[in-house]
């Protein structure tokens, strides 16, 4: 699932990095595109909560709320390091990578 959504953000590159700085400048003229990337953020976080709460229905809403901030602030990494080193970045191998040290970190939280 981690491979697949890198591919579809390779597929789309233009939208993390600008929706990334519209939502870190908070500049007034540029209200509806960091809407738009709040609003598609929100809805990652949400699906990305009720995975976490389906495969480890052991954590506490807490824990899910804690693990989710946690992976949809991981993923933002792959994209920052890209824009500040400028290497090309194999995006789908550090999503799994992400994916991998997620699970296990919720496996080890809901024990």
């Amino acid at each position: 699932m981690a491979g697949k959504l890198a591919r579809s953000l390779l597929t789309a590159p233009v939208f993390p990095r600008p929706g990334l700085v519209v939502a870190l400048e908070r500049r007034p003229t540029e209200r509806r595109r960091r809407t738009v990337f709040l609003q598609v953020r929100a809805i990652s976080r949400r699906r990305t909560a009720e995975i976490v709460a389906t495969l480890f229905p052991s954590l506490t809403e807490d824990g899910v709320d804690t693990l989710t901030a946690y992976a949809v602030a991981g993923a933002d990494g792959p994209f920052v390091h890209r824009e500040v080193q400028g290497d090309p970045v194999d995006l789908v191998a550090l999503f799994e990578l992400h994916a991998r040290l997620i699970h296990d970190a919720a496996a080890r939280a809901g024990h």
